[in-house]
């Protein structure tokens, strides 16, 4: 039977790991923005308006990320 404390610290192991597939994400959000532009699919606007949130989103995950313990 798992005590109190071992849940705590595997549901801190989950989000830890969901926090690094989220900011892998953002990063391949990325990856895929810069490909849409090249080609021409967005405007400069657009994918500047795009980039800043998407960066602005990957800083708060890593920044979440890195005030959890553990």
């Amino acid at each position: 039977m798992k005590g109190k404390n071992e849940k705590t610290v595997q549901s801190g192991k989950d989000r830890k790991r969901f926090l690094q597939i989220s900011f892998g994400s953002s990063i391949e959000v990325l990856n895929f923005l810069i490909l849409v532009y090249k080609l021409n699919y967005i405007t400069e606007e657009e994918y500047s308006e795009v980039r800043n949130q998407t960066q602005e989103l990957t800083n708060k995950i890593n920044a979440f990320y890195k005030s959890l313990p553990g």
